[in-house]
């Protein structure tokens, strides 16, 4: 078979499939591209430039070096990327719009790479929806908000019938959205997952922790008065300001601010002590963050 018959053949595949194709120097330099049915690609606008020009230094290292170890094992080797339309202004200004999830596999092809990118978007959407009706979170391993609304109207008006006391404690993750353009997004998963297993070897068992938001955490504590559930917001608030995270471009340190609110009487219920919780978390942010505030 010629050449031009094996070059006829390849692009015949190319165009037939929805996938983004590149085909890469281990470098990084993109020799050849195929959008596939990414309408937000101009394929030959970014053929002849570095990942590093189009990707943020963490996803460019990524593909770098996958196809740097497909060409080392001989092997296909998948990882997976997310596309912020923010953090990737090439593709924002060629029509990105939306966060894509992308499967990448990189195989070998003689001193070159092909790498392939699939859109899983929908898929990891649909993951999502699952999710949410499950009771865990899947990043974190803490309960969800889907779980703790139970939780909250059972326990509180137990402790209405018998006259106990109970607290909350919104806890939020400081400039949160920072820490992520500044080391990844892998990073800020990591700063989750390390607060929660931290909150998880000082709270009690009767302590309640659940996800509330991206970046925010609830935890309900029975048989605690406002005076100590201040405390333990304190002490939350003092072991998150200790950490330090181990990280590849450097140790990651955060801070924590939170929220405290009390029983309040028969009248009171989850909704009325989610909203005072979050009213103290909004001064304690106001405040200057790394702060714990509450009323009384």
């Amino acid at each position: 078979m010629s050449d031009k018959q094996i070059q006829a053949r390849y692009g015949a595949v190319l165009e037939a499939t929805a996938d983004v194709v590149m085909v890469l120097e281990p470098t990084g330099l993109i020799m050849a591209c195929s959008a596939g049915d990414a309408g937000w690609l101009d394929a030959d606008a970014i053929m002849g430039r570095k990942l590093e020009d189009i990707f943020p230094a963490d996803i460019s290292g990524n593909i770098t070096a996958a196809g740097v170890k497909s060409i080392e094992k001989n092997t296909a080797i998948k990882t997976y990327i997310q596309l912020r339309p923010e953090h990737v202004p090439v593709l924002k200004d060629q029509g990105l719009s939306e966060t894509k999830w992308m499967e990448l596999r990189c195989s070998a092809a003689g001193n070159e790479v092909v790498a392939v990118f699939r859109d899983i978007s929908a898929q990891r959407r649909l993951e999502r929806q699952v999710t949410n009706q499950a009771q865990r979170d899947p990043l974190t391993g803490a309960y969800n908000r889907r779980a703790l609304r139970p939780v909250l109207e059972q326990a509180i008006a137990q402790a209405q019938r018998y006259d106990w006391v109970c607290s909350l404690m919104v806890i939020d993750v400081d400039n949160f959205s920072d820490l992520n353009d500044k080391y990844s997004w892998d990073c800020g998963d990591q700063v989750l997952q390390q607060l929660v297993t931290s909150i998880h070897g000082m709270k009690r068992t009767s302590d309640f922790l659940a996800r509330y938001g991206d970046d925010q955490f609830v935890m309900f504590m029975p048989e605690t008065n406002h005076e100590q559930g201040m405390a333990a917001g304190n002490r939350v608030r003092k072991l998150m300001e200790e950490m330090e995270i181990p990280y590849a471009a450097g140790d990651v340190k955060f801070t924590v601010s939170v929220g405290v609110s009390a029983l309040d009487g028969l009248e009171d219920d989850p909704d009325n002590m989610l909203r005072r919780a979050n009213e103290n978390l909004f001064v304690a942010k106001q405040s200057g963050c790394n702060r714990v505030e509450g009323e009384g």
